[in-house]
């Protein structure tokens, strides 16, 4: 027996009110002396000892009349196969139908997802009328197709038949969480949540050895009903990485791919084919052993600037979902670079070294003008320097430029200023190489306009510095990753400068005593980056000043003549420049929020679409609306949720005076590819449930007479209050001849004595 209501069992206690009752009003005997009536006596003994036992019958009656109303309240059901409890019970069930993308997986004897949505359907058949249930999609997020247990069992089985697979991977806690949430909403006898999918390990990681007991508190009787048959063999593409992060055109470049065998059994050959837009470039056979992931990697130049988009498939095999990659790759063009200082050639011949003889605003300012960028990308040249006095600056036009450089410039006037506030303004980048001879009053005026620190005195180190401490995977640094930028061939600082970076700046190098050597400022689309060092000779008033070579004019460090110097200065320039496009290529997994930042275009809308012409696969027949519009926020904050599907994203924004277009790929999860499973007892041991047995499954379907032995019970409420009923009214029989019989006797008891 159990009980619906077990509370009300608290009111078994009330059946001792009539005993206390009875103790509380318990008449004392007392002794009369009177004359000899022996025979009175012995007839009064007689009828005593009845009155007694009538009150005790009375007490009883009392007593269980309270009780069995408590009982009544509780709601209790008989479920041990006795007679009384051999009529099948009002039944509530939930099914939790796993919909993650690796139920797509094919196996001989049909599609996982088929067969589950077949045996959820069969579950559904074996209800009556009076029964309800409800539907749950279990992937990575529940998906309730109904929030509430429902009677019309119809529509849940249409649900079902339209179920899809998504392209979420797995998280079985929130579902199972949120069944039984709904469950302990149930008044019924019977409760019953069903799992049924393929249990890939990787969806339990975050399930404990029980759910937490707050979600036990339906008392579901909880069944887990495998699809999968057998041992799963799948390849699937782990991971797409550039070589680098900035990319220009006609520079090669490496696509570094990750693959993987998730099978007991070696690959013997399979084909990673590469896609450019939707044209195929490139193709590459490889073998696996068992359980195996290899890193592939494809060359590939490209001759046009702007984000390009592609993808990379395998050989198709049951699962082919996960083998397809998206991603997009922003590919610099040209950077049109001012080198501001007294000695730039060095600098300009550092970031072109392809040509010498590039011009110098020094003897014509608007002599760039007049390159022909055709010839220069026919070169595979992409970074243009020009240069120009710190004079000259003051009014030189800026419209044509990217990125300024201001190398060793002593002092930054008023106009310079100026000119960097209104440059930096346009969304365009500053790249300032600071030294001992860099004069700190006229710095320090804009270092709340627009540089990333506030400048103090001189250091000089004995024995030099080296840079010690940087971000790795920052683009600057990212190609320093192998050998390291502080090795014993890496720059020697001799002298730098005291800097305090402000509160809207970042530290991406430091020097060994934690001196800032990079600092990163960006300011709406604008970006500084300030070094510590300066490049160029100072003139020393002490010939023995300084801790650098001993003479009059000493360097502050040897970066201009090692080999880390040219490699430094373009990955910077290139990063400002790829900050300047403000491209986007971010890359996420499905369900992911994509963030992006449009000052320019704060309160405004962005219209964001999913390109199924060319990256969806080919067996993907879905008619989904794939526009968007996405509300852009008070702060130029954008984020859209909607990355339900893989492929590329196309984002258009509205400015002011233009249109602007970016792209951002999308990518399912790669961890459900690997399909292992579970075992079926620890899973159901970690959820408190039951695996699914032959007597209730078999192949595909459903045996309906297991399913309703398991339902039989009834509820005894109802006779419980007939009994209670008849108990009453035998108490108040019993009640009322007593009074009369006491009455009848005190009457004869007058009687005799009158007479």
């Amino acid at each position: 027996m159990a009980f619906l209501n077990p509370l009300f069992l608290f009111g078994l206690l009330a059946a001792g009110i009539p005993l206390i009752i009875h103790l509380w009003n318990r008449r004392r005997v007392v002794t009369i002396d009177f004359s000899s009536l022996m025979f009175l006596m012995a007839a009064h003994r007689e009828n005593a000892r009845r009155f007694q036992l009538r009150h005790l019958l009375i007490l009883l009656l009392r007593m269980a009349i309270i009780a069995l109303i408590a009982l009544a309240l509780a709601r209790p059901f008989l479920t041990l196969g006795l007679p009384v409890a051999s009529v099948r019970a009002k039944t509530d069930v939930v099914i939790v139908l796993d919909n993650s993308y690796s139920m797509a997986y094919q196996d001989v004897d049909g599609i996982r997802f088929e067969k589950a949505k077949a045996l959820a359907t069969d579950i559904l058949e074996t209800l009556r009328h009076g029964d309800s249930a409800s539907l749950i999609l279990m992937s990575d997020v529940p998906n309730p197709v109904f929030q509430q247990l429902t009677p019309d069992i119809g529509s849940v089985v249409a649900a079902i038949n339209d179920a899809e697979v998504s392209y979420r991977a797995t998280n079985v806690q929130p579902s199972l969480e949120l069944a039984h949430e709904m469950l302990a909403e149930s008044e019924q006898l019977n409760r019953e949540l069903y799992l049924i999918s393929d249990f890939a390990k990787n969806g339990w990681e975050n399930v404990g050895a029980r759910l937490p007991r707050p979600y036990n508190r339906s008392g579901a009787r909880v069944s887990l009903i495998p699809v999968a048959q057998g041992e799963s063999h799948n390849t699937n593409i782990e991971e797409i990485q550039p070589s680098n992060q900035l990319i220009g055109v006609y520079l090669p470049f490496q696509l570094n791919v990750t693959t993987a065998n998730h099978s007991v059994a070696p690959l013997a050959r399979s084909i990673i084919t590469l896609f450019i837009g939707s044209e195929k470039q490139k193709t590459v056979s490889f073998s696996a052993t068992a359980n195996e992931s290899l890193n592939t990697s494809l060359t590939y130049n490209f001759s046009t600037p702007g984000t390009h988009t592609g993808y990379f498939t395998l050989t198709p095999d049951r699962l082919n979902i996960d083998n397809r990659r998206y991603f997009a790759l922003d590919v610099i063009g040209e950077v049109r670079v001012l080198c501001v200082g007294e000695q730039t050639e060095y600098l300009a011949l550092a970031l072109n070294p392809r040509d010498v003889s590039l011009p110098s605003a020094a003897t014509d300012p608007a002599v760039s003008k007049d390159i022909n960028p055709d010839s220069i990308n026919s070169g595979g040249v992409m970074i243009l320097p020009t240069q120009c006095t710190p004079n000259q600056f003051e009014s030189f036009p800026l419209e044509d430029y990217d990125v300024i450089i201001l190398a060793d410039v002593a002092e930054i006037t008023p106009q310079a200023g100026a000119q960097l506030k209104e440059f930096l303004r346009q969304g365009k980048s500053v790249i300032a190489f600071v030294g001992s001879g860099s004069e700190v009053a006229s710095y320090n005026r804009f270092s709340d306009a627009f540089l990333p620190a506030e400048f103090g005195g001189t250091l000089r180190w004995t024995p030099p510095q080296q840079v010690r401490t940087y971000q790795e995977t920052h683009p600057i640094f990212d190609i320093f990753r192998n050998e390291g930028f502080s090795t014993q061939y890496a720059p020697q600082f001799y002298n730098g400068v005291v800097l305090r970076p402000t509160l809207e700046s970042k530290v991406i190098a430091r020097f060994g005593d934690d001196t800032p050597f990079l600092i990163e400022r960006s300011d709406g689309t604008g970006t500084v980056l300030l070094y510590n060092c300066g490049l160029f000779a100072q003139q020393n008033s002490n010939a023995n000043a300084g801790a650098g070579p001993s003479s009059a004019t000493a360097y502050s460090n040897d970066l201009l003549v090692n080999p880390y110097f040219l490699p430094i200065l373009q990955q910077s320039v290139l990063y400002t420049a790829a900050a300047n496009n403000n491209r986007v290529t971010w890359g996420g997994h499905i369900g992911d929020t994509y963030t992006a930042r449009y000052p320019r275009s704060a309160g405004g809308k962005a219209t964001i679409e999913l390109k199924t012409d060319t990256d969806i696969p080919e067996d993907d027949d879905s008619d989904t609306n794939n526009i968007s519009v996405v509300p852009i926020a008070e702060d130029g904050t954008l984020q859209f949720r909607g990355t339900e599907r893989p492929g590329i994203y196309q984002i258009e924004v509205q400015t002011r005076d233009s249109r602007q277009r970016d792209l951002f790929a999308v990518n399912v999860d790669a961890r459900e590819a690997d399909l292992i499973q579970i075992p079926l007892q620890q899973a159901a041991a970690r959820v408190g449930a039951q695996a699914g047995t032959d007597e209730t499954t078999e192949g595909t379907t459903i045996t309906a007479d297991a399913y309703n032995m398991k339902r039989h019970g009834r509820e005894i409420w109802g006779e419980l209050l007939l009994l209670t009923v008849c108990l009453m009214l035998f108490e108040s029989y019993l009640s009322n001849r007593g009074t009369h019989s006491v009455m009848g006797t005190d009457e004869n008891a007058l009687t005799a004595g009158e007479v």
